[in-house]
């Protein structure tokens, strides 16, 4: 398979490799316990923060196939579309939260990292079908799902977000 080393190509894989070094990095310096820990957000533990922020990641990959659609048709054909994600916030809020608590409580600390990896290679290997001028070509999204959503995003700025969406919530995690 041809790669294209495109710069926005490899601005982006080269984001998404270091967001998945702190991520195993991070991950990597929990306890059993630290896992465990009540974090620095009221509600959550450490292991449920880590798995939002891998959920970050995992939005993208499905995301994808509908962006890459919408982004062949008129820029307006997707406004509908983020106009009735944007209706089911509340409960979108909900799943979100309680995947996040589900997945925190289930999961171990090594099959969230395998989850990270699994969806981190999917979404280079996506990075890396994706031709130059279709990296401008985008749609609108549900900007009141995320503070991180813009309301009208490319694949480019799509790509940026699971690394946004990973920083984010950094300065919650509670450790000694």
């Amino acid at each position: 398979m041809h790669v294209d080393k495109s710069p926005k190509r490899e601005e982006i894989l080269a984001q998404l490799a270091s967001a998945r070094d702190s991520f195993h990095s991070l991950l990597n310096s929990f306890s059993a316990q630290d896992f465990h820990k009540q974090s620095l957000n009221p509600g959550l533990t450490n292991g449920e923060i880590i798995a939002h922020m891998t959920f970050g990641f995992i939005i993208v990959n499905v995301l994808l196939p509908t962006a890459r659609l919408w982004g062949r048709l008129p820029k307006g054909s997707s406004k509908w579309f983020a106009w009735l994600l944007n209706a089911l916030t509340g409960p979108f809020n909900w799943i979100n939260a309680l995947g996040a608590q589900g997945q925190g409580k289930v999961f171990t600390q090594q099959q969230v990292g395998n989850i990270y990896d699994r969806v981190y290679f999917s979404l280079v290997k996506k990075a890396s079908s994706i031709s130059e001028d279709e990296w401008e070509h985008g749609m609108y999204y549900p900007a009141k799902w995320d503070d991180n959503f813009d309301e009208f995003m490319t694949l480019k700025k799509l790509f940026h977000y699971p690394v946004r969406h990973f920083n984010f919530p950094l300065t919650q995690i509670a450790q000694d």
